[in-house]
């Protein structure tokens, strides 16, 4: 199966969307696919990781998506579809579905798009609106992925589709997790950390709709000597500047252990995770339109033994199952501190849900996630898929056009 999957965001830029098109590539080839996958170069030289990758990288001139980009992005998919046939055209994101529309009729693939939440309440605008329904984004021959079930079913409210139309797959985690370089006592030993403490790790950006200041809040309610028992660590690099002042002054003006340690290499995350006791990210409903269409880092966390305290909001259910890998509860003050509460004096609870979220994570694989979304054969099963045998009826043959120039990286 050859697959040409089109993306807005790669490395060296860091996002949910580039860690999926680089996994979900990564999975399919694993898989005996071919995979091309088409990427902005962010200026030339700074690529040069594409060559250690096990798929193709083709890099064509740009960054982070404009609208004004929707021109130059439609004549380059229309070039590299005249150009080689391809079985699947994957669209990973939403920059790339209206110039994936407009070239339908220049393959026989199937085409692919994948919707990961926020997006989908982007798209509402009448512009938006209009140029989805004029160019047909979402008409024949157009199978549609989300992450979630959550964003599955938002995506079935915002536009009018066949239900058979769009499905869920989860999405995976990567072996890289599983495997910490450094044991538990060594990493506590650096980090200055004693044996006896309990210890929550919250990895995310550090901007609104992440919810710190709800964990803050729910540890400031628990009982001092529980309190005192309790080391938070706060990984990830600042978001709004006025929310990182904000919580910093919080966290000075209350009575508990919290570092903020700021954006760590992932091999550093990952030994934090063995060296903590378990996870805690409460997410909260975000009025901009921005939601949490799966939860990835609650995979991660798991895949490191580590079960979640985690509000029931977006796809996050998906990524953490209540009472079997973590503790799913709204996003208040109260049940955010019964939760941590119950995960730091229940040592047996802790043990159960830890395997339960270790084997959560082992079962999302990428390659699953891979050969759900592409009908690949996996583990002696064969998923199938439909392709198209022929061009559809009144296709023909087009001059290449202009386009902006793709090359190898």
């Amino acid at each position: 199966m050859k697959i040409l999957l089109l993306t807005s965001e790669f490395a060296p830029a860091n996002g949910g969307i580039g860690t999926y098109a680089r996994e979900i590539a990564s999975a399919a080839t694993d898989l005996g696919a071919r995979v091309t996958v088409i990427a902005p170069d962010y200026a030339q030289g700074n690529t040069s990781g594409d060559g250690s990758l096990r798929f193709e990288v083709l890099r064509f001139p740009g960054g982070l998506h404009s609208m004004q980009d929707l021109p130059a992005k439609t004549r380059l998919v229309r070039r590299l579809l005249r150009t080689e046939r391809h079985d699947v055209v994957h669209a990973a994101d939403w920059p790339f579905f209206i110039p994936v529309a407009l070239s339908r009729r220049l393959t026989q693939a199937r085409l692919l798009m994948t919707v990961h939440g926020t997006e989908i309440n982007e798209t509402q605008t009448l512009l938006k609106r209009l140029a989805i329904r004029g160019t047909g984004v979402f008409g024949a021959r157009t199978a549609i992925t989300a992450n979630s079930r959550y964003t599955r079913d938002l995506f079935r409210e915002r536009f009018a589709v066949d239900s058979e139309q769009i499905k869920a797959v989860r999405l995976g985690v990567s072996d890289f997790w599983f495997a910490q370089e450094s044991g538990r006592a060594a990493t506590r030993a650096a980090f200055g950390i004693a044996p006896d403490r309990v210890v929550i790790v919250t990895v995310a950006r550090i901007t609104r709709r992440k919810g710190h200041p709800l964990t803050l809040a729910a540890l400031s309610t628990l009982p001092r000597e529980l309190r005192k028992r309790i080391l938070w660590l706060v990984i990830g690099p600042n978001g709004e500047n006025d929310y990182v002042r904000q919580l910093r002054h919080l966290v000075a003006s209350v009575d508990c252990d919290i570092r903020i340690l700021g954006a760590l290499p992932d091999k550093e995350i990952r030994d934090i995770y063995g060296a903590a006791d378990f996870f805690c990210l409460t997410g909260v409903p975000d009025s901009s339109g921005r939601v949490e269409g799966f939860g990835l880092v609650y995979l991660e966390a798991a895949a490191g033994g580590l079960p979640s305290v985690a509000t029931a909001i977006g796809g996050v259910p998906d990524a953490v199952l209540d009472d079997e890998t973590g503790l799913l509860v709204p996003p208040s003050i109260e049940d955010i501190a019964g939760a941590i509460t119950r995960l730091t004096e229940d040592t047996d609870t802790r043990s159960i849900l830890a395997a339960g979220a270790s084997a959560h994570a082992r079962a999302l694989s990428w390659e699953r996630c891979a050969a759900e979304t592409y009908g690949l054969p996996r583990a002696g099963i064969r998923i199938a898929v439909d392709i198209p045998d022929r061009l559809p009826t009144g296709t023909q043959p087009h001059p290449a056009d202009s386009a902006p120039q793709v090359h190898p990286a």
